[in-house]
């Protein structure tokens, strides 16, 4: 190996280092997480993470150019960032901090390395990551009285519209004699993280405008609501007609909420398109 290969490998050398040194100092939360995503089916989507995290990366690959690879002092107060969130996690039982004080550890490790300019022009990659870290509790209860007011009463709505004798009752319906507990068991709270996962790699996966892509984002939330709702009316059914297919239909229904959003979010940019707005910087399939 002559001299600047050695150079080269360098810094990559170093990477490896820090990365495993930030594996073994915050092994305890990063394999709590990994656990989490291992043991619980509604958190599967942790384990995927990083792969949407390393496709973002590969989408933005023409944008690392060596003017920007270089060593940088904010990686080491990333670090410290770290570690100071892993221990106020700790002292506070503040498990999102917790859980996030390896990922940012991880992130200022690359930025010691390569510099502070990656996390700009690779922004969406650095960010997924985050969506490893599991919704607090307390949010989680604070999201789902009114998500279950929503996904009843809108389902309620659309039975009523298609000739389905329903009688909702709080965030319950009752169809054909079966109460349907709509609102604490279909809120959309278990695939909210997924469902949003997939949405953020559609929008940073085309080479969007900024004020599109904003746009995209910020539709994300009635989008997701939509398809809880189109969801809820054959779950409801199910159980009112058919109730040894209910979990069935229940199951299927929540996953294919994932491929009915992506397939709104492209009818809108169509619409968008069709309505003669530019949605796209350049003509170049990348993001």
């Amino acid at each position: 190996m002559n001299r600047l290969e050695s150079h080269a490998l360098a810094p990559w050398a170093i990477l490896v280092l820090l990365v495993a040194l930030s594996f073994s100092a915050f092994s305890l939360s990063l394999r709590d997480l990994m656990q989490i995503g291992i043991n619980d089916p509604g958190k599967g989507y942790i384990l995927l993470v990083p792969l949407v995290a390393a496709y973002l990366f590969w989408l933005r690959r023409s944008r690392l150019v060596g003017e920007m690879i270089g060593p940088s002092n904010y990686g080491p107060l990333i670090i410290l960032a770290g570690g100071i969130a892993y221990w106020i996690g700790i002292y506070f039982d503040l498990m999102f901090l917790w859980h996030a004080s390896g990922i940012i550890a991880i992130i200022g490790a690359v930025v010691t390395v390569f510099g502070h300019r990656l996390l700009a022009a690779f922004a969406p990659a650095f960010l997924v990551t985050f969506a490893m870290v599991p919704i607090p509790g307390r949010v989680q209860i604070a999201l789902a009285q009114p998500l279950q007011g929503f996904a009843s009463g809108f389902t309620a709505i659309v039975l009523d519209l298609v000739s389905v004798p329903a009688v909702r009752m709080g965030n319950t319906i009752e169809i054909n004699g079966a109460l349907v507990a709509v609102g604490e068991a279909c809120n959309g709270m278990r695939l909210l993280v997924p469902l949003g996962l997939v949405m953020f790699v559609f929008v940073y996966s085309l080479p969007l405008k900024p004020a599109i892509r904003v746009s995209l984002l910020v539709a994300s939330v009635p989008v997701a609501l939509i398809c809880n709702v189109l969801r809820l009316v054959p779950t409801s059914l199910a159980y009112g007609y058919y109730p040894e297919s209910a979990i069935f239909v229940h199951d299927v229904g929540g996953w294919m909420m994932l491929p009915l959003a992506i397939v709104i979010l492209v009818t809108l940019v169509r619409v968008i398109e069709w309505l003669d707005i530019s949605v796209s910087r350049w003509r170049l399939v990348t993001a």
